[in-house]
């Protein structure tokens, strides 16, 4: 009989038999708007690590969007060489962006409600309507601590409070993650890893200028609580500068901070 092996040691072996084109192909993530199999093949030879979804947005019909992530799935998995499946995924923060799902307020909105059971509700409605289109990932929730009204987008975040930020973003992931559609399960990406709300003068990816403690115990807490208590599976890093270092090329705050400290492995 053969064994059947865990998913880390299933993923360990895949990469021993992977040469490096085909490591760059799952690096790489693809945004079909439209979709073109010309353009798949000619661009992305190995397949493609990420897929996004929002060319969904204009579909008229579950099934149009459904018939479209089946064909892009099927196409990346014959490019690839050892037939990887690509991650497609989806901005949900007030629900996934296609027509017909289920919409809610925003998390500046609903961290009024100061009620976490609900949030959980409404997570677990958000993960399973994305599973039901093929997205494995939803891009929420946002856990950024917004203490600053010039910046755009903060009514995306659950306010300046860490504790309520932790309560409402863990219960929120533990929603999206609980129960996949037909073996799908979708994870929840946590963002924007971190201080992004921080920035100097509320501008937009400006640097973020934040001391050792602050940014552990108000900017990093509600992403510590979703990955200790939510099983967070997903991060996403911000797109500033922490300090005067891009986060997104920082090993100090993506592998010293993140999986060293706070202990993310996902």
């Amino acid at each position: 009989m053969k064994e059947i092996k865990d998913p880390e040691s299933r993923a360990i072996e895949l990469l021993s038999q992977m040469n490096i084109e085909e490591k760059m192909g799952q690096l790489v993530g693809y945004y079909p708007k439209p979709y073109s199999e010309e353009e798949l093949e000619r661009e992305y030879p190995h397949g493609a690590g990420q897929v996004a979804c929002f060319a969904m947005r204009e579909m008229k019909t579950l099934e149009e969007i459904a018939t479209h992530q089946r064909m892009i799935q099927d196409k990346i998995m014959e490019l690839s060489e050892h037939h990887i499946p690509a991650i497609f995924h989806m901005e949900g923060l007030c629900g996934i962006l296609i027509r017909e799902a289920d919409g809610f307020p925003s998390g500046i909105g609903r961290a009024a409600s100061w009620d976490p059971e609900l949030e959980k509700r409404i997570g677990f409605v958000v993960g399973r309507e994305a599973a039901a289109v093929g997205a494995s990932m939803v891009l929420a929730p946002v856990l950024d601590i917004s203490r600053d009204s010039r910046f755009g987008r903060q009514g995306e975040t659950y306010g300046e409070d860490p504790v309520l930020a932790a309560s409402m973003g863990t219960a929120y992931v533990e929603g999206i993650q609980e129960k996949g559609v037909n073996g799908l399960r979708a994870a929840a990406a946590a963002k924007h890893f971190l201080g992004y709300h921080n920035s100097q003068g509320g501008i937009h990816a400006a640097n973020c200028d934040i001391p050792y403690r602050l940014l552990r115990e108000v900017y990093a807490k509600p992403f510590q609580a979703a990955i200790r208590k939510g099983g967070l599976k997903t991060v996403m890093p911000c797109y500033s500068s922490l300090n005067g270092e891009p986060v997104s090329a920082s090993r100090e705050i993506l592998t010293g901070l993140l999986r060293e400290e706070m202990g993310f492995d996902g």
